[in-house]
């Protein structure tokens, strides 16, 4: 595959570390305004990753209730919507840098047998750091939840809430059955 920067072949090692580098010296802040906090809220969401977004949003559909969603970090970085340099979001300003305990079973080349464990600490959460990849768990693990007492987390309950939130862009996929169109959530082939 002829590479589209043919005449300038570093050009592919030096973009991305040109938006590292503006993004490492704070190129994109952006500060909030508190002004309009309330001093009470019916509900309260601690985290604006996947989960508390959309919590936020399907709660403050109801004009009647108060929602307050509460995030740690600031925005993200224009480096997530990179894949080549998603890598280097994780350990920055936007990943919390957590480690593991020394894991006994696992992680044996690794110093002290600890692992790193990216989360994300940016408005988008730990999806910020996935490398723009859609994934599902596997159908047996929601049933193996469902069997260990989360009711209502078998593959058949939750199924369906994949679908109402899958906008497939890949018409051969989307008709298969196991995906849909018309959701928020836009998903391609790479």
């Amino acid at each position: 595959m002829a590479s589209a920067f043919p005449a300038f072949p570093g050009f592919r090692t030096l973009l991305p570390l040109a938006a590292f580098i503006f993004y490492r010296l704070g190129g994109d802040q952006r500060h909030l305004q508190t002004a309009d906090l309330r001093q009470e809220y019916d509900y309260i969401i601690v985290g604006a990753g996947s989960a508390g977004a959309v919590l936020a949003n399907r709660l403050s559909a109801d004009p009647g209730l108060q929602v307050l969603l509460l995030e740690a970090g600031g925005s993200e970085s224009v480096l997530a919507d990179i894949p080549l340099v998603a890598a280097t979001l994780q350990g920055s300003a936007l990943d919390w840098g957590y480690r593991t305990i020394t894991q006994e079973a696992a992680c044996f080349g690794l110093h002290e047998g600890k692992s790193k464990w990216p989360r994300g600490k940016v408005l988008g959460g730990s999806s910020v750091l996935n490398y723009m990849l859609y994934v599902r768990g596997s159908p047996r693990d929601y049933d193996s939840w469902e069997e260990q007492g989360a009711l209502g987390w078998s593959w058949a309950d939750v199924r369906p809430y994949f679908l109402r939130s899958e906008h497939n862009r890949d018409p051969d996929i989307a008709r298969n059955g196991h995906h849909n169109v018309g959701g928020p959530l836009s998903v391609m082939r790479a």
